[in-house]
């Protein structure tokens, strides 16, 4: 049974750490896993029987603490495989190569180098393709990530991998066709993390004067403060929820965000038979069948979000017959084969 570490560097809420989780639980029989984090957090205590390896220093860009504690941990434990899963882990997972040998894998759940370098961009460009020679190979989990690795970061297709994101089945969901709204008013959802890049204010800015509608938020983080400013009867705070799963409540999941990778809370919604509003960013647009539409992509634009949200609700039986259809592409078993050729090799 092959030892593998996990590292990710926050064990807050998020869909990296989501995407962690649901590879532990995945493979549980076939692996011995580790989680190298920051520090105690919602991951770590998602798996409480998997052996966490708490790491302060790697929420810094780079710290030479960080690194040799890494190291400490990966040969300590004789670790096997490595998965790195956000921009600092893949910087850290990947200089320890250097210094003990491992098979690495780095999963992109998007490029953080080309939608959050800045006037840094080219720099952060350079070097994710120089440590693209220390990976055996680069998760990409959407088609347009892996273009992207292709063509922007020019990292050799022999190095890279696609295997779309996925997630469980909810053994206890109810069928959204069970969901029946008494009011004439239309339930949306949105569920992430109050940060950069989601365009939460977009979206309440959107919301705030359409009839009929009302917005559930569910999620916190830095902007929490600033987003409660806006007071507004139709749009609601629920906060962080631990393992939220009342997706079936709603008529609609809706999105908007700067950049994706492939966002899980997409795929939870999604695999709860929820027709979806997405910003047209990253790979949203794998997520929506447009010739059977499960839900709709949009601009970034108050009048793009307003006229899909009418749209949505004016169709939505059409919407959520395919949304169920389509509900069954977001399972992660039927993915299970293609993601253990890509960690084990």
């Amino acid at each position: 049974m092959k030892k593998v570490a996990f590292i990710i560097t926050k064990s807050e809420v998020g869909g990296a750490q989501t995407w962690v989780r649901d590879q532990i639980r995945l493979f549980e029989d076939e692996i011995e896993p580790i989680i190298i984090t920051n520090q105690q957090g919602w991951l770590s205590e998602s798996l409480p029987d998997v052996q966490c390896i708490y790491v302060p220093q790697i929420e810094s860009r780079f710290s030479i603490t960080a690194l040799f504690s890494i190291i400490k941990a990966i040969k300590s434990n004789e670790i096997d495989i490595v998965i790195a899963s956000s921009a600092n882990a893949g910087l850290y997972s990947r200089l320890a190569r250097i210094f003990t040998q491992f098979r690495c894998v780095y999963v992109s759940h998007g490029w953080s180098c080309l939608y959050n370098g800045g006037v840094m961009k080219v720099v952060f460009t350079r070097v994710e393709r120089l440590l693209s020679f220390l990976t055996d190979t680069i998760w990409c989990v959407s088609q347009r990530d892996y273009e992207l690795a292709e063509k922007a970061l020019r990292i050799s297709p022999s190095r890279l991998s696609l295997a779309r994101n996925a997630i469980f089945v909810n053994p206890i969901k109810i069928c959204s066709e069970n969901y029946q709204n008494s009011t004439n008013v239309f339930h949306l959802l949105a569920v992430g993390r109050l940060a950069h890049p989601k365009r939460f204010d977009l979206l309440i800015n959107a919301v705030k004067d359409i009839e009929n509608v009302k917005l559930t938020i569910v999620g916190d983080g830095p902007n929490r403060e600033r987003l409660h400013n806006y007071n507004f009867d139709n749009v609601c705070f629920l906060g962080e929820i631990k393992g939220f799963n009342d997706y079936q409540n709603y008529d609609a999941f809706i999105l908007i965000s700067d950049s994706e990778g492939l966002p899980m809370s997409a795929l939870e919604a999604g695999i709860n038979q929820l027709p979806m509003i997405l910003s047209d960013v990253g790979g949203c647009h794998e997520l929506i069948d447009t010739m059977n539409p499960n839900g709709i992509l949009v601009s970034n634009t108050t009048i793009d979000i307003v006229n899909s949200i009418e749209k949505l609700r004016s169709n939505q039986s059409k919407f959520k017959k395919n949304a169920k259809i389509k509900s069954d592409n977001f399972d992660i078993k039927e993915y299970k084969a293609l993601y253990k050729k890509i960690i084990f090799g």
